[in-house]
């Protein structure tokens, strides 16, 4: 984790041990529809954030007592967003290199063969496809 950033591994481990953490997407709607990280929220604040908008994630109401992690496509307007939540008093950090780093984060699982004295591990990726 750097200074203002998250890992997409970091937040993978994280979402996998169920720790708590509120993730807030804020690329436009139809990206959010076509792909997102489970449980997201989304708030379509992608072209406020790039036109330079200060007050763009004004009004949220995120949950308190639990780090806020903001993504966008690769990661350079969701780290606007996550200092302005700074600046409102959120725990935020944005999703280093965005749904693209998100898309290379696979994790793995083991696949019983019953009788069979081999052992399969299953790679899933975890974003997209």
């Amino acid at each position: 984790m750097t200074e203002g950033n998250i890992e997409a591994m970091t937040l993978r481990d994280m979402l996998e041990r169920g720790e708590r953490v509120t993730i807030v997407d804020v690329r436009k709607g139809e990206d959010y529809a076509e792909w997102s990280i489970p449980s997201s929220v989304h708030v379509d604040a992608y072209d406020a954030l790039n036109a330079g908008d200060d007050g763009a994630m004004e009004g949220l109401e995120l949950p308190e007592g639990a780090p806020v992690v903001t993504v966008c496509g690769r990661g350079r307007s969701s780290a606007v967003a996550a200092e302005q939540l700074r600046r409102q008093g959120y725990a935020a950090l944005s999703l280093g290199g965005g749904m693209k780093a998100w898309s290379l984060v696979w994790n793995t699982a083991e696949v019983p063969l019953p009788g069979a004295s081999a052992e399969v591990m299953q790679m899933r990726r975890t974003g997209k496809g």
